[in-house]
This record gives C-alpha cells, sequence and structure tokens, in this order.
C-alpha cells in the first residue's frame, strides 16, 4: 500500500501531498500554538501566522517552511490560508498551496513520500491535533 491510505505523493499539488502534511504537523509539532521553530527526520521547520479580525471578516494565513540542508538541500513553502465573515461565524474560502523555493522538486517528494509510508505504517495522530492549524 502506499502513502496516506494507498495514495502515494505524486505533486506538491495533490490531496496526498497535503495529507501527509497534516499528519506530519500533527506528529512532529502537536501544539502548533508554543512552537515556531522544530525539526522532524532532518527537516528544520519553521511556522508563521499572519491574521486579521475584522466585525465583517478576517483571515488567517499559516506559513510553514521546511528545509533539508546539505549539497542536495531543498526548501519547500507550504502556505494555508483561510477567510471567514463576522467572527469566524461562516467559514467564507479556504485555500492551500505549496512552493518549492530551492533544490529539486523530486527531492522534496520523495522526503514526502517517505514521511508518507511512515503513516501508512504507525497509527494516525487524534483529529483535534489534525485540526490545530
Amino acid at each position: 500500500m502506499g502513502a496516506c491510505g494507498g495514495k502515494v505523493v505524486k505533486t506538491l499539488a495533490s490531496r496526498s501531498f497535503f495529507r501527509t502534511f497534516d499528519l506530519l504537523l500533527a506528529a512532529a509539532n502537536p501544539s502548533l500554538t508554543t512552537l515556531s521553530c522544530w525539526s522532524h527526520d532532518g527537516v528544520a521547520c519553521e511556522r508563521e501566522r499572519h491574521s486579521f479580525s475584522g466585525g465583517r471578516h478576517g483571515f488567517a494565513v499559516e506559513v510553514v517552511t521546511m528545509t533539508w540542508p546539505g549539497r542536495q538541500g531543498w526548501t519547500l513553502m507550504v502556505v494555508k490560508e483561510f477567510w471567514w465573515a463576522g467572527n469566524r461565524e461562516k467559514e467564507l474560502r479556504s485555500t492551500r498551496w505549496a512552493q518549492l523555493l530551492s533544490g529539486r522538486r523530486e527531492d522534496a517528494i520523495a522526503w514526502m513520500r517517505k514521511q508518507g509510508e511512515r503513516f501508512d505504517r504507525e497509527p494516525e495522530p487524534s483529529t483535534a491535533a489534525r485540526r490545530s492549524l
């Protein structure tokens, strides 16, 4: 069976990539509100959150930068964006995307695929932990 319950991470835009990414965050940094930097399996991770909340709307942008050091290193940025109306009562839009900032795409995808395969062998983190981002 492939990564993420039979789905192998193939691209930075695939559902399996983002599922693996969410599981990775829940496993490596279950308390995203307290850690802004951490490492997991040789990759340095940094999280930034930008948000605004007004009377009629609000938004939050979560940016996680992942860096694999060395000669064959890579840097990957993953962004999740949430918009809502009122006091977070009605979700208007959410989107997510990933962009390789440096290095080879194949190397970053291979590392994510390895993480996904680990999650196939291990029990999933709790639903509450996955929702923390």
